[in-house]
């Protein structure tokens, strides 16, 4: 995990100078295509201070000697290519600054991916659902899974110590509440402390192990969040 954000981290900023560069370029391109070409009004010989200018006088002139009249293609202004260069660096620092620490980036992968869980469900009518979820939260506030990642900070060779949470996750099914804890627990142990918790039979509680990936499955959202 800490190699896949290494290059990430590397790549990201590099892939967006490189996205936001093209896209200007192309708009760039097209802007300029619909500008008038520029006139090389040049009787005899081209006095143009652009050495290209002069070639294409000189080669048109030689082709049509009676030619008195050229043009070239138009050129894009110098302050288009430069507002180009400024927004595709700062397409490169926005993606460095909004780039997330290493463990902040394995909790979202794995949120992306999926991991192992403990669902706990109960079927409770909706109006109550937030009742039993008061009761039950000083069980599951011990069940989220802290994570850290250790990796070194660019050439200055000191190292990074990032830490997140990965929390248990809460979803809403009509009656049915479900809890997902981050961390693997005893299911006999689990149902027998929720049903105490929430005045209810350990019969009514179901606990099962499956992965989940809470960004793509929806209804699931973390509970500190609730």
């Amino acid at each position: 995990m800490v190699t896949l954000y290494l290059w990430v981290r590397t790549l990201l900023p590099l892939l967006a100078f490189v996205i936001a560069w093209m896209l200007l370029s192309r708009l760039i391109k097209a802007r300029v295509a619909r500008l008038p070409r520029v006139p090389l009004n040049l009787p005899e010989y081209s006095s143009s201070p652009r050495r290209k200018d002069r070639r294409i006088y000189a080669r048109k002139l030689r082709r049509r000697p009676g030619l008195r009249t050229a043009t070239r293609p138009a050129t894009a202004p110098r302050s288009w290519n430069l507002a180009a260069v400024f927004v595709s660096f700062s397409a490169l620092i926005a993606a460095v600054l909004v780039m997330p620490d290493g463990a902040r980036f394995q909790v979202m992968v794995e949120s992306l991916t999926g991991y192992p869980a403990t669902i706990a469900e109960v079927h409770v009518p909706a109006a109550g659902q937030p009742l039993v979820l008061q009761a039950w939260q000083p069980a599951l506030a011990q069940l989220s899974r802290p994570v850290t990642m250790r990796y070194p900070i660019g050439r200055t060779g000191g190292q990074q110590d990032a830490r997140a949470t990965l929390p248990v996750q809460v979803r809403h099914q009509g009656d049915r509440l479900q809890v997902a804890t981050a961390v693997p627990v005893d299911a006999e142990l689990l149902r027998a402390e929720l049903a105490r918790l929430a005045g209810v039979p350990v019969e009514a509680i179901t606990v099962r192990q499956n992965k989940i990936a809470p960004w793509l499955e929806p209804g699931w959202k973390p509970l500190a969040n609730l």
